[in-house]
């Protein structure tokens, strides 16, 4: 029986954790950073919706968005 094949409910079923399978990223910080950049669709629909701003904060996705900040000067364009 090949037990790597089976899913772990709580594991593999995490869109991060589905990138590093897939061999998509090498690191964990990476991994966040494609999944955030897919993912953006679903955010603007978050923040466009009827949520609250206190259930918004409490939301997985936007709470993995806010962990990475925003870039530092050296990635912006100014």
């Amino acid at each position: 029986m090949d037990h790597f094949n089976e899913p772990i409910p709580g594991v593999t079923d995490d869109p991060v954790i589905q990138v590093l399978l897939r061999g998509e990223a090498e690191t964990l910080d990476e991994a966040e950073e494609i999944y955030l950049n897919t993912a953006l669709p679903e955010i603007i629909k978050l923040l466009t919706g009827p949520l609250s701003r206190e259930e918004l904060l409490k939301h997985p996705l936007l709470t993995l968005l806010m962990a990475h900040g925003s870039p530092g000067l050296e990635d912006s364009i100014l």
